[in-house]
């Protein structure tokens, strides 16, 4: 293997997987080694490896002899990853309060002035960027870095939906407001209100299932349609 070797396929993997993650790649989109090699300028050995690695992050199916493919959402998956995701990010809210100073509350406010911008340049993957920052940032206020990167690391089925919802201006704007209000309680000292505010922005997928699903139904697994049906069904008691 020559020495640039694996630098050339993580280059690869992560233009690939950026662009699945922000729909560039949408999904069921066909991917062709050959088109992909060409247009990266590289070999189709590295693009192969990177197909492997998405592969693993649930992010490619590859039918062999055949077609590899953008995998498309699976609300079950969504489902999983928002649990995780909520555990982690309320069991966080504890320490969050009892350490987050002032300095940290304007860093915080200044995040949501910059997101209330995009929402009027209509900049989404800079909306999801800074709403990503904005949950980040509170894990590094409590120190718990590797709990984020463990988020990040297994969203990539409800991240992909995040990235649906804020093409929706009135949705954008929701996520807002959601944000100042656990920001709100957290500069309050509030913890039971922060993390109620915050399952009720996890869980805000929710009530946007129907239309997703309407609008989009080729970004969807079509056996994962039962898992949203639950959350429907959650929603209703």
């Amino acid at each position: 293997m020559r020495k640039n070797d694996s630098s050339v396929q993580s280059a690869v993997y992560n233009a690939l997987r950026n662009n699945i993650m922000t729909l560039v790649l949408k999904p069921g989109t066909t991917m062709s080694t050959q088109e992909i090699a060409q247009k990266l300028n590289v070999s189709r050995t590295p693009v192969r490896e990177a197909f492997i690695r998405l592969q693993r992050d649930g992010l490619v199916d590859i039918h062999p002899q055949k077609e590899t493919l953008v995998s498309r959402i699976d609300f079950s998956k969504v489902e999983q990853e928002r649990f995780v995701r909520e555990s982690l990010e309320c069991a966080n809210i504890d320490l969050l309060v009892e350490r987050c100073t002032r300095k940290d509350v304007n860093e915080l406010e200044l995040n949501l002035e910059k997101q209330r911008f995009t929402v009027r340049t209509c900049d989404y993957n800079s909306l999801i960027k800074l709403d990503n920052d904005f949950h980040a940032y509170m894990f590094k206020v409590t120190g718990q870095v590797l709990s984020w990167e463990t988020i990040e690391n297994t969203s990539n089925h409800y991240a992909r939906i995040r990235m649906i919802t804020v093409w929706n201006k009135d949705i954008m704007m929701e996520t807002i407001l959601q944000h100042q209000k656990i920001l709100s309680a957290i500069q309050e000292q509030n913890a039971e209100y922060a993390k109620i505010y915050t399952k009720a922005h996890l869980h805000k997928l929710e009530n946007q299932l129907k239309s997703l699903m309407s609008e989009y139904p080729d970004y969807f697994v079509t056996e994962s349609i039962p898992a949203a049906e639950r959350f429907e069904a959650i929603l209703a008691q």
